[in-house]
């Protein structure tokens, strides 16, 4: 675990020597997140996809990742998922809760005191003004159109249906945006709102109305427009926003060993926002040369989102739970800090010790760890220099597996050590696991952290744990993941089964060709899942299109994944020790697959609020 943590402070002290912001937070995230490139495409304003198909997925499927990425630190140690306390979520009940009496009533006051553009010398609206709210409500009522459209996809059943669903909504789009072309050429909307800025720049009571106004009617807006789950306040602009389109702000590194061992004792001895469990889980990881891996700090800019308006005098906060008190990372406040730069990395090898073999890497009854990091099975050679390596496993479906959770449970020692929980923490209740001992969660948070799962449904995931007492309904339903602590004496972990049914293994052969012109498909992913056993398998291929690995009698799903070609899945058996050779042909389409390890984030410590 300790090489792990070095890669984090090594990045942690590349983003302080970037960055002069004092109220900066770089925290580990000892979870391990992975999102794929259409996981964190999908949540780009719409305005940055170019593909229709993309803009109506986005409304959809983009939740759950927004939910992840807008959680708030609750503890000063370290940042992790937790869409029971989500930004927007917190920022909405701030904008409902705070004192400000009759906003819309008394801006009007304001504008009609000192405008002619709004307001003629009765006090009445100006024939601009009158064209400016006319207009405005044909723009609303396109935008309810949308939303009301919106509702109806979780009714439909045949790809007919969601076809024409998905064309009527473009066209409801296409209306909403004449409206709007209308409203600011028909309905003086430029000068209306010029004359209302102005305005509103006359004091600070004016720009304090202002900007509470803007983040009010944002989540209104919001609210017409989508259904609420689906709302476009889960839309991120990313800088760089093309990250996952090209090598845009990546930058590659490594580490040697010497280093790796001068960055761990550095972490170690600061402890700066490091948990001292995360510290403590300290395995033999001398097979390790060195560490080599591509990284990026990206920016998360949410536009409905300025906390500049809490920080005015006139803004007063009556609650019992404080917003910050500029110090404390806490769940004692309301919104002590916020997530805004992910610190990513990709295309993670691990230099291997060259008297390492391939028969130590490619075998089926164990795991290969870097800290949270399931490795693959299969041992690379650079040709260049000849150096040994590894590579991460990127399929997030294979990460979040329960195939890949149960195996890591039975890679768990008996001897893992239990962390105390708090008494006001709920405690967790587990549900009977025959092959694996029960352990205790490494971290206390409102949720429990899988090492290498994370949440893939905030609606629909059938429950590992549960906490005893109900959640409040305000609340987004979430489910608790028992993590399991990684003790163990080096990077390979023997998978602990039972002596009576431990399966014999069969070589298999996997060739992978172009379906059009038969040439063989170099670094194809190929993701392997036991049917009947909980047996999984992560492997490529090399320049020849081929690649062998040893995997017990049973029944497998076989999934193959490659940049430009369409994702294949099948299934195949083995059925006693015999060699068996399988051969795939795919078919060119152009798909892209990326995936990226969110290891940190900087969060933004807020000042004290109220300042009064």
């Amino acid at each position: 675990m300790k090489y792990f943590v070095a890669v984090y402070q090594k990045l942690r002290n590349i983003y302080i020597s970037q960055s002069s912001m004092e109220n900066d937070l770089p925290m580990i995230c000892p979870s391990l997140r992975v999102y794929e490139n259409e996981e964190l495409e999908l949540l780009k304003p719409p305005s940055l996809l170019n593909d229709d198909q993309k803009k109506a997925l986005s409304i959809i499927k983009k939740q759950n990742v927004a939910y992840e990425l807008n959680s708030v630190p609750i503890s000063p140690n370290f940042w992790d998922l937790n869409p029971n306390n989500a930004l927007f979520d917190i920022y909405r009940d701030i904008l409902d809760k705070n004192s400000l009496k009759n906003l819309e009533e008394s801006l009007d006051k304001v504008v009609a005191s000192q405008s002619a553009i709004l307001f003629d010398s009765k006090g009445a609206d100006t024939k601009e003004l009158k064209s400016y709210k006319k207009y405005q409500e044909v723009h609303e009522t396109a935008v309810n159109n949308v939303g009301t459209h919106l509702e109806l996809f979780d009714g439909l059943d045949t790809d007919e249906e969601k076809t024409n669903w998905n064309d009527q909504l473009i066209n409801l789009n296409n209306l909403k945006a004449l409206a709007f072309s209308e409203w600011k050429v028909k309905g003086s909307k430029d000068l209306i709102e010029k004359e209302l800025s102005r305005v509103n720049k006359n004091s600070d009571a004016d720009l304090y109305l202002a900007m509470a106004q803007n983040a009010k009617n944002t989540f209104e807006a919001a609210e017409k427009t989508d259904v609420i789950n689906n709302s476009s306040i889960h839309d991120i602009n990313f800088i760089p926003y093309d990250f996952m389109e090209n090598e845009s702000g990546w930058n590659n590194m490594r580490l040697e060993k010497t280093e790796l061992e001068t960055l761990h004792a550095e972490a170690k001895s600061s402890n700066e926002n490091l948990p001292s469990e995360i510290l403590s889980i300290d395995y033999d990881e001398s097979v390790i040369l060195a560490v080599e891996f591509d990284y990026s700090f990206v920016h998360l800019k949410r536009n409905w989102f300025n906390k500049n308006f809490m920080l005015s005098e006139m803004f007063e906060w009556k609650e019992p739970k404080k917003i910050s008190d500029g110090q404390t990372i806490s769940s004692d406040f309301k919104l002590s800090a916020f997530p805004k730069t992910m610190m990513l990395i990709k295309n993670l090898k691990i230099v291997l010790d060259p008297s390492i073999t391939n028969d130590t890497v490619n075998n089926p009854n164990q795991l290969i760890y870097f800290g949270p990091l399931i490795m693959k099975q299969q041992l690379f050679v650079n040709k260049t220099n000849n150096q040994k390596f590894l590579k991460a496993v990127t399929n997030v479906r294979t990460i979040k597996s329960d195939q890949l959770n149960t195996l890591t449970r039975k890679t768990a020692t008996l001897d893992a050590a239990k962390i105390s929980t708090p008494e006001d923490a709920p405690k967790p209740v587990l549900q009977p696991v025959t092959e694996a001992p029960k352990v205790n969660p490494i971290f206390n948070n409102k949720i429990n952290m899988n090492v290498f799962g994370g949440v893939r449904n905030l609606r629909s995931v059938t429950p590992v744990a549960a906490p005893v007492q109900p959640q409040p309904t305000t609340v987004k339903p979430v489910t608790p993941i028992i993590a399991t602590p990684i003790r163990t004496p080096g990077i390979f972990v023997p998978i602990r089964l039972p002596i009576q049914v431990q399966p014999t293994a069969a070589n298999v052969q996997f060739k992978v060709f172009d379906k059009i012109n038969n040439d063989p498909i170099y670094k194809c992913a190929i993701s392997i899942k036991g049917t009947n056993n909980s047996r999984i398998f992560e492997i490529e291929t090399n320049e020849i299109g081929i690649i062998s690995q040893m995997i017990p009698v049973g029944e497998y799903s076989i999934e193959l994944r490659v940049d430009d070609y369409a994702v294949l899945n099948q299934n195949f058996s083995v059925v006693n020790t015999n060699p068996v050779n399988l051969e795939y042909r795919l078919q060119r389409e152009e798909v892209k697959f990326k995936s990226f390890f969110l290891i940190g984030m900087i969060c933004e410590r807020m000042p004290k609020i109220p300042v009064n």
